[in-house]
C-alpha cells in the first residue's frame, strides 16, 4: 500500500480504512485480502482528509451480500470519518472478485 503525504501533520487514513474493509468483509464472512490502495490528500474550504483508491480481493459464501452492502458499512477509523464510499468496480476472476472501491475520509475534529 503506498500513500501520497502532502500534509504531514494530518494523520494517514489510508492503512486503517484498508483494515476496517478486511475487517469488515471477515465479519460478513469473506475471504478478503488488499490487492492496492492508495490515497491522495484532499482538502475544501472546511475539510481536510483524502481519497482512497482501494481493491480488495474477496471470496467465499458472503462476498455478494458484502459487495452490495458496503457503500452502507459503518467503517470505524481512528480521528477520521468515511465521509463518502462508493463501489467503482466488481471484476470477478475464477473464485476471486476485485472490488474497486473510491472513498472520501475527513479528519475528525
Amino acid at each position: 500500500m503506498s500513500a501520497r503525504r502532502d500534509r504531514p501533520d494530518t494523520p494517514d487514513a489510508c492503512v486503517p480504512l484498508v483494515r476496517a474493509l478486511l475487517a469488515d468483509a471477515a465479519a460478513a464472512g469473506c475471504v478478503a485480502r488488499a490487492a492496492s490502495a492508495t490515497a491522495r490528500d484532499w482538502a475544501s474550504a472546511t475539510f481536510v482528509g483524502a481519497r482512497h483508491h482501494v481493491v480488495i480481493a474477496v471470496t467465499g459464501e458472503g462476498a455478494d451480500d458484502w459487495t452490495r452492502h458496503l457503500p452502507e458499512a459503518d467503517l470505524p477509523l481512528w480521528r477520521h470519518i468515511v465521509a463518502d464510499l462508493t463501489i467503482d468496480a466488481v471484476v470477478t476472476a475464477g473464485e476471486e472478485r476485485h472490488v474497486t472501491i473510491a472513498a472520501l475520509t475527513l479528519v475528525a475534529a
